[in-house]
Formats: structure tokens, sequence, C-alpha cells
């Protein structure tokens, strides 16, 4: 769809949205104004300007003779209770600048802070209402199907619906679209799983589950904003409403999969065999009681919900384990790598623990950034860039990264967390491209100063303005990395594995495990570096106690295989830290034992590696002294399972090739 085609919903901005006044007189003596887009998903928050010519019917409020004040009070007196339905156009000016403006009622208990979602109207082609608006806009439906069981028979099999205006289904996936009857009732049909487009722009839905249901939402129409006017074939719900009919749709799937199963228990007659061949269903309420996150307070907990939220909304399962061992590593660590076959879910865990934290769900200010790591990185301008001085200018790298790291230590946005994942981080050598940061991350917040060029340079440049030389990295951003372990990668080095977790994810058992659990549909909290920062417990007890003193015993160990090898105060403090951050709740069973367990699996273990003839003695279990000795000793702290499964594999590796990786 062309972009000029696009309907957006927004409100009058303020002077805190524009940093000026949202109505003026400008230099031509015209009414000037600015729109703030309220969509949820498409030019959130984006600013837009307007004129009094840019509506689409005359307005007639507008007196030039009058003082510029009046003017601008009698603009606000009438546009006080609208909302704005608008094209617009790209401009070169601060703002795009809005078109076929249509000024409609605000619903019934609006809220300023409320976003909206577009949802698809569809209607039958003999409606006139809707013909006459093709007649004047002059753009064809193409409808084909004159009731809703002809409606719904397209989607069933998946044929064209004809075309809507203002809606482009590649920005936004409807989970429901609206059908309009003759009498102007309108009905959800849901659940869409999918909405595309064929080769001539019609549109295609695909329904999820067996069977679609209608919705009757007459009685939330005065809540939804949809003027035929502007157009019939798109309607503006706020997101709490969006996700009522969510959970509403959840639950008429849960009672009627509980009705089908009854029925399955009754004999089979005609008027049964007709009910179960039906293929819409009105539902009006169902008692199915659906998982409610409470989205209120604060804490790790909810974090943890929200990370398995995201996941069963997009169809991905994670080992509950898994969401707390993360969250608790990325709190307490500065680097975070994660490890598993390939296909186990690593780069999508980091966009669901972004989302989670409501850092993805706003695409105008997305402050996740992926970079895909290349196997021809040698040093770190091939992440950073490079001075030009045949041009004199700073030349940053093509992935971003620069510019990511410029915008999260603005002064705006020092509030705000943001996300790095390297993808497939050692295709290259980390200690190469990485090795800056490595040192940087160590260090106190207001020393993690990040070189870009010399700064004899900076007067040089063109744009030193927008590169400085030296860029403050903030404990506003948190560096994740996925890694898969093949013969196309290279293994960590100990300078790596000494200051970054590396968790190698579970692999649930797909015949069982992958269940699937039916939230409440939400919206998503987004937190401030403050909010997340208060869950961070930065006190670690230094004392000398059962864990410092296992700790001790494993270092022994592994100087006693090698001067090379041991357990140093940094990881000794990494573990502690990590301890001392779980949850308050235990979650899944992860328990103080479990951390501990997962710990010195994922920061010691992780480097002990070399021949037979130096570590065979420390993996091997009949022997006098070694870890599954040591992790005897010491079983009141904790069963050890996952530290012995790994000394377990290890030993297969020393086995089978006589070296352990």
């Amino acid at each position: 769809m062309n972009q000029e085609d696009m309907q957006i919903i927004g409100t009058l901005a303020l002077e805190k949205d524009t940093k000026r006044k949202g109505v003026f007189i400008n230099t031509k003596s015209a009414i000037q104004y600015v729109v703030k887009s309220m969509m949820s998903d498409y030019k959130s928050d984006k600013l837009f300007t307007g004129y009094m010519n840019s509506f689409e019917n005359d307005q007639k409020f507008d007196d030039e003779y009058r003082s510029d004040e009046e003017r601008v009070e009698k603009f606000w007196d009438h546009i006080y209770n609208k909302l704005f339905i608008y094209n617009f156009k790209a401009n070169d000016g601060e703002f795009e600048r809005m078109t076929k403006v249509h000024l409609v009622n605000k619903p019934v208990k609006f809220n300023e802070d409320e976003y909206f979602k577009g949802v698809p109207v569809f209607s039958a082609a003999t409606d006139e209402i809707v013909r006459e608006w093709e007649l004047e806009s002059q753009w064809s439906l193409y409808r084909n199907y004159n009731t809703l069981d002809e409606f719904c028979d397209c989607i069933k099999a998946k044929q064209p619906l004809g075309s809507t205006y203002g809606y482009d289904a590649t920005e936004s996936q409807p989970s429901f679209v609206i059908w309009k009857n003759q009498n102007q009732k309108l009905y959800v049909i849901g659940k869409i799983a999918n909405c595309r487009y064929n080769s001539q722009r019609g549109l295609i839905l695909e329904k999820e589950g067996q069977e679609l249901l209608k919705i009757d939402i007459s009685d939330q129409a005065e809540k939804i904003v949809y003027d035929v006017d502007a157009n019939p074939t798109l309607a503006f719900v706020p997101e709490t409403i969006y996700k009522q009919i969510e959970d509403q749709i959840l639950k008429a799937e849960v009672e009627r999969t509980k009705k089908l199963e009854a029925k399955k228990k009754e004999p089979v007659t005609k008027q049964n065999q007709e009910k179960a061949e039906s293929f819409t269903e009105t539902v009006n309420d169902a008692q199915e009681e659906l998982k409610e996150v409470n989205t209120k307070e604060y804490s790790d907990e909810l974090l943890i919900q929200m990370m398995d939220y995201h996941s069963q909304k997009r169809n991905l399962f994670y080992n509950m384990k898994d969401f707390v061992n993360v969250h608790t590593a990325i709190k307490c660590s500065n680097l975070v790598i994660l490890s598993g076959l390939s296909g186990t879910g690593k780069s999508a865990l980091v966009e669901i623990y972004a989302r989670a934290l409501g850092i993805r769900n706003n695409l105008e200010d997305d402050r996740l950034l992926f970079v895909p790591v290349r196997p021809s990185w040698n040093d770190d301008a091939d992440l950073l860039g490079y001075v030009d001085l045949v041009h004199n200018v700073y030349r940053p790298s093509d992935t971003g990264f620069v510019d990511f790291l410029v915008n999260a230590q603005k002064e705006e946005n020092k509030g705000k967390l943001f996300i790095v994942c390297f993808d497939e981080m050692n295709l290259a050598r980390v200690e190469h491209y990485f090795s800056q940061f490595l040192s940087l991350l160590e260090r106190p917040e207001n020393q993690r100063e990040l070189q870009l060029y010399d700064s004899q340079y900076a007067g040089q440049l063109y744009n030193s303005a927008t590169y400085p030389s030296k860029i403050i990295i903030g404990d506003n951003i948190r560096f994740i990395g996925t890694v898969n372990i093949d013969e196309s990668t290279y293994h960590f080095s100990d300078k790596v594995l000494d200051r970054a977790n590396v968790i190698e994810l579970d692999v649930l058992d797909y015949s069982k495990e992958w269940t699937k659990k039916q939230y409440a549909s939400l919206i998503t909290p987004t937190w401030s570096k403050d909010e997340y920062d208060a869950l961070i417990n930065k006190d670690v007890d230094i004392k000398a106690d059962k864990v410092q003193e296992l700790l001790w015993e494993i270092h022994q160990l592994l100087q006693s295989a090698s001067a090379k090898y041991g357990v140093g105060p940094r990881i000794v403090k990494a573990i502690k830290m990590y301890i001392n951050n779980l949850p308050k709740t235990e979650i899944n069973g992860f328990n103080k034992g479990v951390a501990l367990d997962y710990q010195i699996a994922q920061r010691i273990l992780t480097k002990v590696r070399g021949p037979e003839i130096q570590i065979g003695r420390l993996l091997n279990g009949k022997s006098n002294t070694g870890f599954n000795q040591i992790f005897d000793k010491y079983s009141e702290l904790s069963d050890f399972k996952k530290c012995r499964k790994v000394i377990s594999e290890k030993q297969k590796e020393l086995g089978a090739y006589g070296y352990c990786i």
C-alpha cells in the first residue's frame, strides 16, 4: 500500500510533546496545528502538522479578521473533544504533513494515554453506505460476498476478501477482524492467524484453530472509533478493548473445545452432527478463566511471567528455569552468552526478554539491536567503524552499533533500557572485534569510555558532533550474545569466559512438554532503568561461608591440574551476586541450591578443557580427588545435577577424542 493511503488516529499535541504550542498562527497568518499519533504499532507518538486546508470537509470556525489569540482559542474550542483521523505525506519540514483530515468524537471513557490498534472492517457488497463511500473516494473494495456466512466461507477457503483502505497488513497483523451488517451492528470474527496480500493486493485471512468465532461487540461500539464517513473499512480499537476481545476469543475457544469433547461422548444423531459441522459460533460469555498477570507491581516475578507470556503468544516453549536463569544473569552480568543447539530459540529469547521489558513494543522507539557477527571481522573497526582522513569524516560500521550507543547516551535516553544482541557471536574471534568492551565492562559506569578514534582528529572531522571521539557506555545498556558450537565457529578464550555467564538453553521434550498456556491478553508495561535497577541487589556478602569454601576447594583442584586454571575473585563475587539476586519467590524449583549449581556450570566448568592427561583425574568420578568428590562433600548446598551432567559430557569428549573443549 502506498504510504499516503495509510490512515492514522491522533490527538492534538500538547506543549510537552512538541516543546512549543500545539496550535499557533504561522508566519503566513494561517492556523497551524500539531497532532500526535495514538497508534500502538505504527508511527506511535510521531508528530504530524496540519493546516485548515488539511481538513477533508470545510471548517467554518476560523475568522482571519479576529486576533491571533481568539483564532487559536476558537480552534481549541472546536476540537477539544475530538480526535483526528488522517493520511499523511512526507515533507522536508520538521513534521510530516497531514492530509485528508477528519474530526471524530472522542469515544466514551477516553483515556489520553490510551493507544489504538487499527482493525479491518468488512461488510456486504450491497451495503449502500459503503458503496456510496467507494464512489466518492474512488477506491474500489472488490467485495463479492453479501452475508456473514459467505464472508466466513471466503476466510475458510483462503480466498481474497477484497481491499481495505488505510490499513497495511505488512505493518500490522490483526488477531481478529470486524464485520459490519446492514443495521450497523459490529461483530468480531476470529481468531486470525495470518493476514497477507495476493498479487492483486487482495487481502487474504487465515484462521487459527478449528473454527471461526463470531462475537457481538455492539455494546462496545461507543468505545471504538469507527466513522463510516472517514473510512468504513477501518476501525480504531483502544488497546484495552482490543485485549479484552482477544481474551473473549481465547475463552470462547476453550469453551468450544470443552463442548466438542462433551459431544464426542454423546450418541451420534443428525442434530448433533449439524452442530459439530457449523463453522461459526456466537459467544456471549465463557466461564473458563484465563491466566492473569498482575502488571502493577514491578518485580522479578513479573518480568519472568512476561517472558513466559510473550513466548507463549509466539508459540515458543522454554523451561521456566531458563527464564529465571537468563533474567538473573542479565541483571548481574555485563555480558551474557546464550549457547545451545541451532534452533533452540536463542535469538528469539533475547527478543522475548526485550518485549517483557516493554522496549520492543513501540516500533518507532525500538531499543533492541541485533548485530549479526561476520566471519571476516578481525578487529574492533569492523564493529565500530573508522576515521576517513581523505574526506575528514568518521564512518561508523553498517551494523548501526555506534549510532545505537550514541542514541543510548543522549540525556533524554539515559533513563531508558537498551539491549544489544551479538548474533552468532563466535563466527569471528570475540577477543579481536570485542576487545575494547572486554575491559570496559569491568570498570565503574562513569569510567566506561569507548574510544572511537584519537581525540586529535575531533576538530578535523565534519561529523565529530554526531560521533565524538569517546562514548560513555552507560549502565542502561545490556549486552547479550548467541553462539552455536560447530565446525564454523571459534571457541571462547578464558578472557571472555571469565567475564561472561555462558548459558546453555534446555531443549524441552517436544513430545510432552510443549504445553500451551491460555494467558489473558495484556498491555506490557515499559520498564525504565530506575525500575529495573531497583531489582538489583548490589551488596555482595564477602564473609567466608560454605559457598566460598566450596569455590576455594574447586580452585585448589583446578590449580593442581594447571596453574592456568582456577576460580578468581571476580568469579567468586559474580557467583555470590547472582545468588543474592534470585527472585524472592521460588519459581519452578529454582532455589539457591539450583542457582549455585548453574553458576558453577556456567562460570567455572566452561573453562575446564585440555588433554586427558591433564584434566582426566578432575573429571573421573572414581578418582579420590575430582569434581564429583567435592560435590558429594558439599551436598547440603546443592545436588549439583547440572554440574554432574556437564562433567559427564566432558568425560565422553575425553573418551572419544582424548581432549576436552
